[in-house]
């Protein structure tokens, strides 16, 4: 159904009535001004040019006639001049309301585009799983949409007479103890685990702060999440890891255990078999218990990967500390990575230490080590690099693969697969002969500068 008539319209209809009203009255005005300038100036004219009072009747007579025909052409002349001008406006009313209707159909169907996408949003506003609610600065809900039915078991209307934090942490929650007051403080968005009031499950809240004009915080869009089934399986699997940790370590030392008296009970045959052919034999043994001893000394390595959540870490404080644990007293070495902190397994340590120790134990005449960072466009580039001997073009493909560790026992490959965790890819691009270059590319979102944050 269409609108009714603008005020527009309105107006236009106004203004032409008031030019049909007011036209006719200027016609009659100059027609009454000229028929009584005509009727005293001609009678004196008259009385002036004929004085025989016989031929004054004529005279009369044929003054009327011309006055006649006379305020019959300035009747015609206005007539026409008023229809002329009554056309024009007619058609620029027409033109107008051609326009204004054409203007109102599409009002129209920008009100039907703007209900329907209303109507839309709404729908799926309220079909979203998470909680949704735009909050004031204090707290009370100012809109949500219906999915706080199905997680506190509340009617919208009855969540709009309530308060955030009375809602999520109840009534008893200490002033300040809430994420919103975070929020408010830092600007920024703020996330929390609580538990539920009930004891049942977890929730996962998020608070983005909503600025007006002059950069103050005018409300905040409050999502909230159930994660309980998420931390049930996350509980579960921490479980399996312990479980699974345990075991691998049971196995490890039993197996290392009953190898190291294998080699024992051999050493002990060995010192008393003289037949070359025979010893022979116990001498492929030895080299058959050393390839599972190193076997066991990379399971022993690799077991703890993954087994605790990745951390954001500070690079220069994890590699002091990496090579704190290594005889490094003969090199020199430098860091320069102002406050840069990535988001790697608690392992990266080990990853570092590895770094290190390669350059002690294969760098031969290296005497320094040197940790930096470039930045990138969407990433950033940590590089490890020493002034050792650096690796052979023909083996730069093979240093990361599990069995050139094996063989070697420089860790490389553990290295590789503790950065690989949080998407975090190692490379060697130094040049033999001066040196050795590790570079770690971290993409975007897995590093961070702190005070930089702190200073906006």
């Amino acid at each position: 159904m269409e609108p009714d008539t603008s005020p527009a319209q309105k107006s236009i209809s106004r203004r032409l009535g008031q030019i049909v009203t007011l036209d006719p009255v200027k016609i009659c005005f100059i027609y009454l001004v000229f028929g009584l300038i005509w009727i005293f100036c001609s009678d004196w004219i008259l009385l002036q040019v004929v004085p025989n009072v016989t031929q004054y009747a004529t005279y009369q007579s044929i003054k009327g006639t011309v006055f006649v025909l006379v305020t019959a052409f300035l009747l015609f002349l206005l007539i026409r001049n008023f229809s002329r001008r009554l056309e024009d406006k007619n058609e620029m009313i027409r033109k107008t309301n051609e326009e204004l209707l054409a203007r109102q159909h599409e009002l129209w169907k920008q009100n039907e585009a703007l209900s329907r996408s209303k109507s839309e949003w709404e729908t799926t506003y309220n079909a979203i799983t998470d909680w949704i609610c735009l909050i004031s600065p204090d707290g009370r809900i100012l809109r949500t949409n219906r999915r706080v039915e199905n997680l506190l078991g509340i009617t919208a209307k009855q969540a709009r007479c309530s308060t955030y934090v009375e809602l999520i942490h109840g009534a008893e929650c200490p002033a300040g103890a809430s994420p919103l007051q975070a929020m408010l403080k830092s600007k920024h968005r703020e996330t929390v685990e609580v538990p539920m009031r009930n004891g049942t499950g977890w929730l996962y809240i998020t608070l983005d702060p909503v600025f007006d004009n002059s950069g103050n915080i005018e409300s905040a869009v409050l999502v909230v999440r159930d994660i309980s089934t998420n931390m049930q399986e996350q509980k579960a699997l921490d479980q399996a890891k312990k479980k699974l940790h345990l075991l691998n370590h049971i196995t490890f030392n039993e197996i290392q255990n009953e190898v190291f008296t294998l080699w024992g009970f051999q050493q002990f045959v060995k010192d008393r078999v003289t037949d070359n052919a025979v010893r022979s034999v116990f001498t492929k043994e030895e080299e058959l218990l050393n390839k599972i001893s190193q076997s066991l000394k990379f399971a022993q390595t690799y077991q703890n990967l993954g087994l605790r959540p990745p951390v954001w870490q500070d690079v220069n404080r994890v590699f002091l500390m990496a090579i704190s644990h290594l005889d490094s007293l003969t090199l020199t070495h430098e860091a320069a990575l102002e406050n840069l902190e990535i988001f790697a397994d608690p392992l990266l340590e080990q990853v570092l230490m590895v770094l290190a120790d390669n350059t002690i134990i294969h760098g031969k005449k290296a005497t320094r080590m040197r940790l930096e960072y470039i930045m990138g466009p969407e990433s950033v580039t940590i590089s490890f690099e020493d002034d050792g001997v650096g690796i052979p073009d023909d083996i730069k493909s093979q240093i990361f693969s599990p069995e050139f560790q094996k063989v070697k026992t420089n860790g490389l490959f553990l290295a590789k697969e503790i950065l690989e965790i949080t998407g975090i890819v190692i490379r060697e691009t130094g040049t033999f002969g001066a040196g050795a270059r590790f570079e770690m590319v971290v993409p975007k979102g897995a590093f961070r500068f702190p005070e930089e944050r702190k200073n906006r």
